[in-house]
């Protein structure tokens, strides 16, 4: 019994130490984002645009999977001992493609990916270095994918009818993984890696909505090239873009 006591003092003594000696800090900063997209709509259109154009095209697309881009964040951070974190941020990335023609014409195909996020991380820190479990709920989130022809004359060769911004959104979705970090007064420097796990809503097509496009029926972008030529149905490619994020952070870190 008495060794019971003996340590449930010496826990209380450490957290107790823990507490009083813990690092708190504002932190504001920035950082460089690598995502690897995943898509069976964009994987679909890429094979079957690849294959309708096979003997023209001199270099064939290779798919909107990865992608770079910024994020902005500030919140709240604890070290020493239990280590967490409350962060508010924004986030984008790019993704480019090209199938280039042996007549010296080209496809472009730029996906556009941003959304606000609320992060919690909770782990243990020793010293200034720190290692936390994290979890992310991204809002708002827009996705753009833009479609040219580097000859915009004769629009109604399906090829080039193709051009345009297609939009969707999709209202929340949830990452979890894990961040690796270290302080240097007067910065913090973060490793995250995270993954999806949950998105909510419905996973609409992308859609241009300009009058035109509408007019012609072509305001979804395909997920199968060859329905989209023939003018058979197709489902498009849906708005539920999304994979492996890593973000490398820079932020100053004010003391409270």
């Amino acid at each position: 019994m008495g060794k019971r006591k003996l340590v449930l003092i010496l826990i209380l003594i450490l957290m107790t130490y823990g507490h009083t000696n813990a690092q708190q800090f504002w932190v504001l900063g920035m950082g460089f984002n690598g995502a690897y997209y995943q898509s069976e709509g964009l994987d679909r259109f890429k094979k079957s645009y690849n294959e309708t154009y096979a003997p023209y095209l001199a270099t064939s697309l290779h798919g909107l999977k990865q992608a770079m881009g910024l994020s902005w964040e500030l919140g709240y951070r604890r070290l020493n001992g239990l280590s967490y974190a409350a962060l508010v941020g924004f986030q984008y990335n790019t993704a480019k493609d090209l199938a280039r023609f042996q007549i010296g014409e080209s496809r472009k195909l730029e996906l556009k990916h941003s959304s606000f996020y609320l992060a919690g991380e909770f782990g243990y820190a020793l010293g200034n270095a720190f290692v936390n479990g994290t979890a992310m709920l991204f809002f708002n989130r827009q996705i753009t994918l833009t479609s040219r022809y580097s000859n915009p004359l004769d629009e109604n060769v399906p090829n080039k009818s193709l051009n345009g911004k297609y939009l969707g959104d999709s209202p929340y979705a949830m990452d979890l993984g894990i961040v690796a970090g270290i302080y240097r007064d007067p910065v913090i420097v973060t490793l995250r890696l995270t993954f999806p796990v949950f998105t909510a809503g419905q996973n609409k097509p992308l859609q241009d909505y300009s009058a035109e496009k509408v007019q012609q029926g072509t305001q979804i972008f395909p997920d199968d090239y060859h329905a989209y030529l023939n003018r058979q149905p197709y489902t498009g490619v849906g708005s539920n873009v999304d994979g492996l994020k890593i973000t490398l952070m820079i932020v100053a870190a004010l003391r409270r």
